[in-house]
């Protein structure tokens, strides 16, 4: 009998976890569905000209957004889509069409919880490119 007992409690502990991570998860998946509008939000945070300094060299690259898509290429290039990596904030990845190469890009926010940096990441080499700031006056 108290093997029995034994059991039926365990069956009823595991159901009330498996309830509960459901009951966790239900939040998460209706808050997916106003992930459109976040991520329209936050790439219009992220959108602007980055400059990178790259073996002495200075190379600026545009991200746009579109569609609520990001993209981003050099100045000057046609702009690729960057995609947006799972379960990690703030970080994009994408494989160049013409070159074949992997790039990881992570923007950072600031102090202020302004975006402000991007560390570019390709072949084992970290990259920080930071965020070019028009002023009103200049525009």
């Amino acid at each position: 009998m108290k093997k029995r007992s034994a059991l039926a409690l365990a069956a009823v502990l595991a159901l009330a976890g498996l309830t509960i991570s459901l009951a966790a998860q239900a939040p998460a998946q209706s808050g997916a569905q106003d992930k459109p509008a976040d991520m329209k939000k936050l790439l219009a945070e992220i959108v602007g000209d980055y400059e990178f300094a790259v073996q002495g060299q200075t190379l600026v690259v545009q991200f746009t957004e579109s569609e609520g898509q990001l993209y981003g290429a050099p100045v000057g290039q046609p702009a690729e889509l960057i995609s947006p990596v799972a379960g990690k904030a703030l970080c994009f990845d994408i494989t160049l069409a013409e070159s074949g190469d992997y790039y990881v890009l992570q923007f950072v926010r600031n102090e202020s919880g302004v975006i402000d940096k991007c560390l570019m990441t390709v072949r084992d080499m970290v990259v920080e490119g930071a965020k070019i700031i028009k002023s009103a006056a200049g525009s």
